[in-house]
Formats: C-alpha cells, sequence, structure tokens
C-alpha cells in the first residue's frame, strides 16, 4: 500500500472536517435546549463525540455532505472510503485525527488521483 500525496491527503481531511461540520450542526439543531450550552462552546466539527451515531441516523445526518466534494471532482472511491471513515467516527465519538486519516488512506487497494494531479491536467484551477 502506498502513502497518499500531500494533496490528496489535505483534500481529504478538508472533506472530512467539512462532512463532521454538517453533522455537528444537525446535531445540535437536532438536541433540545438543555443540551445547546455544551454544544455551542464546541466546535462544529467535534461535536459528534459527545454521541454515538450508528445506522439510519448516521445515514440522515450524512445526507448530502459529499456533494460538494463529488462536483469539484474527488472520485467516487475516495469519497466512499472517506464516508466510511466518518462512519466510524460517529460510532465511536472519535475526534478526526489526520494520522489515522493518513492510514485509511494509504490502506486504499489503489491511491486516488484528483483530476487536477493528473498527467495532462490544467493547471489553472475552473471557477465552480
Amino acid at each position: 500500500m502506498a502513502q497518499p500525496t500531500a494533496v490528496v491527503v489535505a483534500v481529504s481531511e478538508m472533506a472530512v472536517v467539512r462532512a463532521l461540520e454538517l453533522v455537528g450542526n444537525r446535531l445540535m439543531g437536532g438536541n433540545g435546549r438543555s443540551g445547546r450550552g455544551t454544544l455551542q462552546r464546541m466546535v462544529a466539527w467535534d461535536r459528534h463525540s459527545l454521541f454515538r451515531v450508528t445506522g439510519e441516523k448516521a445515514d440522515k445526518l450524512l445526507s448530502g455532505v459529499w456533494e460538494a466534494p463529488a462536483q469539484l471532482g474527488v472520485p467516487e472511491e475516495l469519497l466512499q472510503v472517506l464516508d466510511t471513515y466518518v462512519r466510524l467516527l460517529l460510532a465511536s465519538g472519535h475526534s478526526l485525527h489526520r494520522p489515522d486519516l493518513v492510514k485509511v488512506l494509504s490502506q486504499m487497494p489503489q491511491q486516488a488521483i484528483l483530476p487536477w494531479e493528473a498527467t495532462g491536467a490544467p493547471t489553472e484551477l475552473a471557477a465552480p
């Protein structure tokens, strides 16, 4: 298994942070007033650490969180790995740690190649 490139790690980390941020905001919205104080003092992407979320609730919380990365060209195989990783974080209540993410990415059967890293890809960024 090969080490992921720095760009793949950075893009993956940002996608996971954004997914966890959306989940954290959704958890706060679905929580009663009594628990909001603690949740408001936490960064949104770490709010899930107070819960253990699995199954249908995880499906509901993760609805649509991968749409933006997919639209920007992040490969489906990579998004599936990131989705599995985020679901593990939700189920365990663990926070995101870059070394764990790198380990997960390095176990992919084939390393992800982002569109802008591909040979012959335009070097300028396209407007979304």
